[in-house]
């Protein structure tokens, strides 16, 4: 008589293909059923209850560690390595080089428009970075890959055609003539450049670049943030920052504009900048601000 209680084995080829799929679906899944536990005591409860003999379960559960996040103890005193803080290296990187344009009000006279210019060029800026990290998101999944052929294109598009939009009404309303002429549109490309180099923009728009490639550096690869990030999230993940942040910029600087942009009015709005930043860059990288 036929045996027919054999057990059906995928391929080999295509377990590993699928392994690290099925590895993000299974860590949140237990993030879900286990509130409030690291990454060790999930992996211990895993390995109590599957007790993995086999090569290919060991590396499932390797696979479902990585992709865990880190405990996460407010009663612990703060570690960088595992939460982000306002003292984080990331984040007081973040506040200086936020203050870095006060040079250019002290210094340099500068009205409110190269300050909200240089605010829409750091849009700029996340967006690019945006795309690395989608890009950049769990690249040994391969079946990802086939999600980020449609959304990476697609943020690019999205992304890009609401920071033109963004860019443009910046210039139209705060450049003056001698801007809005040279903006063609939807495509605030030639004032914007000619506005960098009247204002000097280049070294405090070079520092906010810098601190933000740091933080994709030192959080999301470095700390190992791409092995758990979603891509649906990574997708709508700068509008929640510019959207919020810039109403609020855009109405002060309409109010720092009508007063004639006295310094202290200025030195409000970065100070708005600066808050909205930290509690989104905090936000973000799942931390707490303490």
């Amino acid at each position: 008589m036929q045996d027919t209680n054999k057990t059906i084995q995928a391929p080999l080829w295509l377990t590993r293909l699928l392994m690290p799929m099925i590895a993000r679906i299974v860590a949140r899944q237990m993030v879900k059923e286990n509130p409030g536990l690291g990454a060790d005591e999930i992996v211990a409860r895993m390995r109590a209850k599957a007790n993995p003999t086999d090569e290919m379960g060991q590396r499932m559960l390797d696979a479902v560690a990585l992709r865990l996040p880190a405990k996460v103890d407010s009663s612990a005193p703060n570690d960088d390595s595992i939460i982000v803080t306002w003292a984080s290296p990331s984040s007081l990187l973040l506040i200086a080089a936020n203050l870095l344009p006060l040079y250019g009000v002290f210094a340099l006279d500068w009205p409110v428009f190269p300050l909200l210019l240089l605010f829409w060029l750091e849009n700029v800026v996340i967006g690019a970075l945006n795309v690395l990290r989608m890009l950049m998101a769990d690249v040994t999944d391969a079946v990802l890959w086939a999600g980020k052929l449609f959304m990476v294109p697609f943020f690019c598009f999205h992304y890009g055609m609401f920071t033109a939009i963004h860019g443009s009404f910046v210039i139209q309303m705060f450049g003056g003539k001698a801007y809005q002429r040279l903006d063609k549109g939807l495509w605030p490309i030639e004032g914007a450049v000619q506005a960098i180099h009247d204002f000097d923009i280049v070294l405090p728009l070079a520092v906010l670049a810098g601190s933000h490639i740091f933080s994709f550096i030192w959080n999301y690869l470095i700390r190992g943030e791409f092995r758990r990030a979603a891509l649906s999230e990574l997708m709508g993940r700068p509008y929640k920052r510019i959207i919020l942040l810039h109403i609020t910029i855009i109405i002060g600087g309409g109010i720092t504009m009508t007063l004639g942009s006295p310094v202290w009015a200025l030195l409000v709005l970065l100070a708005l900048k600066i808050s909205f930043d930290l509690k989104a860059h905090i936000k973000e990288h799942g931390g707490t601000l303490k």
